[in-house]
């Protein structure tokens, strides 16, 4: 858990900088994460464009699985589409049988039994005859809240663990709740684009899932890229851009040919390790001393981290986040310690004053 600390800082007779004269300085607190169990949500766009998309993820899974099973990963593994149609009875509900997979044959039994790689592929291939309305991110809400977690659902979002949701789409999102009404199309997710539900308050809902717990909500995505891109496929995913910004673990491009570094980066999302952790304010990094940020080891070893975009830290000053790179990213059970001056509130409304924000972000 996150504790902030804010100090005014006077500038007294020794004082190195007056640039730092009255501006308050702060901690923030982080914890890696102490556990191996994740709840993994894939929501699958199941539109007429997403045939070769869902056969790419299924004949890269071994990449995915390979590194939850290399970390002993404690995992249960559900999917369902973006199709939240009112006409679809099976919206948010987790498909297949049994709804959702668990490493529980692994774990307790002999490997050689466990059959949950192949059920998964079969899970993925949704096919195409999904609404093109593709809401994925009210879809994931959908899955983990009430009333479905109590009913069709129940089991799959477990206290203790960390909830990572994994969108597969080449739409933008186009939650709108409700508001486009029966008789709307899939074009009004962009002539309409204004009157979508705004992204941070969606993921203040997924966040509201895991209400009362230090448990940790991830968003990943394979999603259309930005247009300069030129991915001539998928459209920008930019609403799924900015919740995985704020609640992140991998942003992938869907328009590679070859998904197996993508599936395998997002095994290594996970199994929790963060790389990005979300400050409470918008920081000051500019020059040597403003930014301090310090890792204590769970063996009791403690060491500051220098600044560096290679072997060190990186600050993301778009999303206000400090970033591990190289060989520096804290291990499971490390404590990191960030201490800054504040320069304003977090851009882009990746701050919460209700909910913590730890998050992380790789591109592979």
């Amino acid at each position: 858990m996150r504790r902030a600390l804010l100090l005014l800082v006077p500038c007294v007779i020794g004082c190195e900088n007056d640039r730092n004269l009255n501006r308050i300085r702060q901690t923030d607190e982080f914890d890696q994460a102490p556990s191996n169990m994740v709840d993994i949500l894939w929501v699958i766009d199941d539109s007429t464009s997403m045939q070769e998309e869902q056969a790419a993820v299924v004949a890269a899974a071994e990449d995915f699985l390979t590194q939850l099973e290399t970390e002993d990963m404690d995992f249960q593994l559900g999917v369902i589409t973006t199709d939240m149609e009112s006409t679809n009875q099976m919206a948010g509900r987790l498909l297949g049988n049994p709804p959702y997979l668990t490493s529980e044959c692994r774990l307790d039994g002999d490997p050689s039994d466990c059959t949950y790689g192949e059920q998964f592929k079969e899970n993925v291939v949704q096919g195409t005859g999904g609404s093109d309305q593709e809401k994925g991110l009210e879809a994931a809400i959908a899955a983990v809240s009430v009333p479905l977690v109590e009913t069709f659902n129940d089991g799959f979002v477990r206290d203790g663990a960390m909830l990572m949701i994994v969108n597969l789409t080449d739409e933008n999102d186009c939650s709108d709740g409700g508001r486009f009404g029966p008789s709307s199309t899939g074009e009004d997710c962009y002539t309409q684009y204004d009157d979508l539900t705004p992204v941070p308050d969606l993921v203040r809902s997924l966040k509201d899932a895991k209400a009362g717990t230090d448990d940790e909500v991830v968003m990943s995505g394979i999603i259309g890229p930005d247009a300069e891109v030129g991915c001539q496929t998928a459209v920008p995913g930019k609403r799924y851009q900015q919740a995985i910004q704020l609640l992140s673990g991998v942003e992938a491009n869907i328009c590679l040919s070859d998904y197996a570094p993508v599936m395998e980066s997002l095994g290594l999302a996970a199994t929790g390790i963060l790389t990005n952790f979300q400050l409470t304010n918008a920081a000051d990094a500019t020059e040597e001393g403003d930014m301090t940020v310090t890792v204590t080891n769970p063996d009791g070893t403690s060491a500051e981290v220098t600044k560096d975009d290679t072997e060190g830290w990186s600050y993301v000053e778009e999303y206000a986040q400090v970033q591990f790179n190289g060989s520096t990213v804290p291990v499971r059970e490390a404590h990191i310690v960030v201490e800054y001056y504040v320069t304003g509130p977090v851009p882009n409304g990746a701050g919460d004053d209700t909910e913590e924000a730890d998050t992380a972000t790789t591109t592979p």
